[in-house]
């Protein structure tokens, strides 16, 4: 049987796991975009990208104020040029 990847322990100071190699960033990830897109019912496998990216962007960017950010790119995007 071939084995994929290579074992990781994760060692932990008090309960809390010590350095990079735990799974609690992508689990937290996973449940701020399920709560994200559970509005949506569902979403097309078609676009589901587009919606896992949009996701993505907010949970990398949630402890920021949005508007500015938002703002700031627009400034930067050339609208001539969007077909």
């Amino acid at each position: 049987m071939a084995v994929r990847g290579e074992h990781v322990v994760v060692t932990k100071e008090k309960g809390v796991p010590k350095g990079r190699e735990h799974i609690n960033g992508i689990e937290g990830f996973w449940r701020y975009a399920k709560h994200w897109l559970y509005q949506y019912r569902g979403v097309p496998k078609k676009s589901f990208h587009f919606y896992l990216a949009g996701t993505s962007f907010r949970f990398n960017h949630r402890d920021e104020d949005f508007f500015p950010l938002i703002y700031w790119l627009l400034k930067r995007t050339d609208v001539s040029q969007i077909t």
